[in-house]
């Protein structure tokens, strides 16, 4: 089985109620960070799990209806957040996006030499939803290439694997190295990634399945109030499932969520190498 290197990264942040994200939390606000992962193949090269956000974000909801989207989510990135900030496009060879909300894909028109990967369940939202739209679903089309309905490869079309607590997923290099799973509920066409690390062995990249680690460890899960937001409140609470029982027989697998603050203590400073 192959490994990769891989390096936790931010790139901005939004301000969330703390109580929405988590039950039980205190009624203040809190940094919402947007982290993504950089993963380094021995074959395939540099991999971007998601890319955060960019200052894209800012000049696509000026205009109604996407203004309603920045009222709704206060986003705040300095261009040195920005992942082309942190990592050399050139050597970017593949983005994988676990979800199409726009902390997640914020920097993929700045890799336009890399291979992006989807699913179909986010490639079906993005066809089936007009771009005037977009904004409730937390997708904002111009944040995506021209033809990226047409350019991108689909995990599903890689070699399946069964997972006896993940169910059915992805090889995407048929290398073991990395394997998506499907985490429906928060996001239509939603993946997160097993990855085996060269340092840490295998770890669970879980994007917004979960946005606190409590919500395993604790019970605390959101407020009921964000499945306004979710995409499917039934299928979240069915992955949180999926994802306690892996934690039950995989103790010591690290699970990080994008937003985590367990996920963003191991960030890795842009300055750094």
């Amino acid at each position: 089985m192959m490994e990769v290197a891989w390096k936790v990264r931010n790139a901005g942040h939004c301000w969330a109620q703390a109580h929405h994200v988590m039950k039980g939390a205190p009624r203040k606000q809190i940094q919402f960070f947007a982290t993504w992962v950089e993963l380094r193949h021995p074959r395939e090269g540099t991999i971007l799990f998601d890319t955060g956000y960019t200052s894209r974000f800012y000049d696509l909801t000026k205009g109604f209806p996407n203004s309603i989207y920045a009222q709704m989510t206060a986003v705040e990135i300095l261009q040195a957040e920005e992942a082309k900030s942190q990592v050399d496009p050139a050597e970017v060879k593949h983005v994988l996006l676990s979800h199409l909300h726009a902390d997640h894909v914020g920097g993929l028109l700045d890799f336009p030499d890399s291979q992006c990967w989807t699913s179909s369940g986010c490639l079906a939202e993005f066809a089936s939803l007009p771009k005037w739209r977009g904004f409730s679903k937390g997708l904002l089309h111009d944040l995506m290439p021209a033809d990226w309905s047409v350019t991108s490869r689909l995990f599903e079309s890689c070699r399946s694997v069964q997972h006896p607590q993940l169910g059915l997923g992805w090889d995407l290099f048929q290398d073991g190295s990395i394997v998506m799973f499907a985490f429906p509920g928060h996001a239509a066409g939603q993946h997160g990634a097993l990855i085996q690390t060269e340092d840490e062995g295998p770890v669970l990249l879980v994007a917004d399945a979960i946005w606190n680690i409590k919500a395993l460890t604790e019970n605390r899960t959101p407020h009921p109030i964000v499945r306004l937001f979710f995409d499917d409140w039934k299928a979240y609470h069915q992955t949180l499932e999926k994802l306690r029982a892996f934690r039950s027989v995989h103790p010591s697998v690290p699970i990080l969520a994008t937003h985590c603050p367990e996920t963003f203590a191991r960030v890795v400073n842009p300055l750094q190498t």
